[in-house]
């Protein structure tokens, strides 16, 4: 069991630094809490605060906070439910989705040049493998959240 943590904490260092060095040309455009919360609505879609608030795991104060700014910066829009004017959702802008899209396709090639240095042999393994630890962990499949953002 042993074996199994070091190997997926050796794997989660790299994925780590590969997240950060993706996330760096945006670095002062948006925090990494911020980029969270763009993940959030591109994957799950218009969201209203409190729910926007428990995916990204801060509160609701806070998560207004990060959305007014995100706001200011043109990267989520905010629209009133026509039915009940007190409940607003939060969605992605045209400038959100290309940073997301930005950011993501910049991470796709890190990873691509890692796993093309995986012999072919060996690569169903390895998506065997990362396939059941995301399970576990309760994670969705890229392709299943990001399957019409064009990403």
């Amino acid at each position: 069991m042993d074996d199994l943590i070091d190997a997926v904490l050796s794997a989660s260092r790299v994925l780590v630094a590969v997240a950060a060095r993706s996330l760096s040309d945006v670095a002062e455009e948006v925090t990494l809490t911020q980029y969270r919360t763009l993940i959030v609505l591109a994957s799950r879609g218009p969201q209203n605060l409190v729910g926007l608030a428990e995916a990204v795991g801060v509160t609701p104060a806070t998560a207004t906070r990060m959305c007014d700014r995100l706001v200011k910066k043109g990267l989520i829009a905010r629209s009133e439910e026509p039915s009940d004017r007190r409940h607003v959702n939060l969605d992605l802008t045209k400038k959100g989705l290309a940073l997301v899209t930005k950011v993501t396709k910049r991470r796709r090639r890190e990873i691509e040049s890692i796993v093309e240095t995986i012999a072919l042999g060996e690569r169903a393994t390895v998506i065997q493998a990362l396939r059941r630890f995301a399970d576990a962990a309760g994670g969705v499949p890229e392709q299943d959240w990001s399957t019409g953002w064009d990403l």
